[in-house]
C-alpha cells in the first residue's frame, strides 16, 4: 500500500493532469470556433465566387456573340474590299497616261532645285557686276563732283574778293557794336543779380523781425528786377539769332543802323 503522503502527491498529480486537459480542451474548442468561422467564410467566397463565375460566364457568351456579329461583318467588309479591288484593276491601265504625265511632273519637280540654284547663281554674278560697274559710275561722278566745287568755289572767292569787301567791314563794325551791348547786357545782369541778392537778403531779415507778415498782391521790386531781366536777356539773344541771320543771309551792303528789331518794354504785372 502507498503511503497517505503518496497518495496525496498522486492526487496533486492527477489534479494538475486534469487542468491541463481542461485547458486542452478549452483551446481546441476555441480552435473549433475558428474553423468553423473559417468554413463559414470559405462557404461565403465560393458563393462569391460562384456569382461571380456566372457573371464571367454570361460576359463569355455576350463576347462570342459579338465575336460572330464581327466576324460576319469582317466577312462582308472582305467581300466587298475584293470587289473594289477588281474595279480599281480594272481602272489601272485607263489611268496609265496620267502616271506617265505624274512622273514627269515629279521628275521636273526635282530637277527645278537645282535649275534654280544656277539662275540664282547667275543673278548674283549680274549684282556683282552691276556693283563693280555702280562703284565706277560714283567715282566718275565724284571727281567730277569735286572739280566742280573747287571751279564753284574759286568763282565764289573771286566774287567774294571784288563785291563782299565793303560788307565784310559793316559786319565787323556791327560784330564790336553787338559785343558792346553783350558786355553792357552782363554787367547789367551781373548787378540785377547782386541786386536781387540784396532784395532776398533784406526780405528774409524782415521775416524774422516781423512774425506775421502783411501780404501785399502788388507787383514787389523783386518781380520788377527779373521781368527786367529777363527782358534784357531776350533782348539780347533775339539780337545774337538776328544777326547770325544777317551774317548768313543775302541781303546787300548798307544795312548797317536796320540790323536791330524794335522790342517793346518789359511787361508789368
Amino acid at each position: 500500500m502507498q503511503t497517505p503522503e503518496a497518495e496525496d502527491k498522486e492526487m496533486e498529480r492527477q489534479m494538475r493532469d486534469l487542468e491541463t486537459y481542461k485547458e486542452e480542451i478549452e483551446f481546441w474548442a476555441q480552435e473549433c470556433v475558428k474553423m468553423e468561422t473559417q468554413r463559414m467564410q470559405s462557404q461565403r467566397m465560393h458563393q462569391e465566387l460562384q456569382a461571380e463565375v456566372r457573371v464571367i460566364v454570361e460576359q463569355i457568351n455576350y463576347i462570342n456573340a459579338e465575336l460572330i456579329k464581327e466576324t460576319n461583318i469582317v466577312d462582308l467588309l472582305k467581300q466587298e474590299y475584293s470587289q473594289q479591288r477588281s474595279k480599281l484593276l480594272d481602272l489601272v491601265p485607263a489611268s496609265t497616261s496620267d502616271v506617265d504625265h505624274l512622273a514627269e511632273v515629279i521628275l521636273h519637280l526635282a530637277n527645278r532645285p537645282k535649275l534654280l540654284h544656277q539662275e540664282l547663281d547667275q543673278i548674283r554674278r549680274h549684282k556683282n557686276d552691276l556693283q563693280q560697274q555702280v562703284k565706277l559710275i560714283l567715282t566718275k561722278f565724284l571727281n567730277l563732283l569735286q572739280i566742280l566745287l573747287q571751279d564753284k568755289n574759286i568763282n565764289a572767292l573771286e566774287r567774294l574778293s571784288l563785291g563782299q569787301a565793303s560788307r565784310v567791314e559793316s559786319l565787323e563794325k556791327d560784330i564790336v557794336e553787338l559785343e558792346g551791348i553783350l558786355y553792357d547786357t552782363e554787367v547789367e545782369t551781373r548787378q540785377l543779380r547782386e541786386s536781387y541778392k540784396l532784395l532776398m537778403h533784406q526780405i528774409h531779415h524782415h521775416r524774422e523781425q516781423v512774425p506775421k507778415p502783411h501780404r501785399d498782391h502788388r507787383t514787389s521790386p523783386i518781380d520788377e528786377a527779373s521781368h527786367e531781366c529777363v527782358h534784357r536777356r531776350t533782348k539780347c539773344v533775339l539780337l545774337q539769332e538776328y544777326f547770325m541771320q544777317y551774317v548768313y543771309s543775302d541781303r546787300g551792303v548798307g544795312t548797317r543802323g536796320r540790323i536791330y528789331p524794335t522790342f517793346q518794354a518789359a511787361p508789368q504785372h
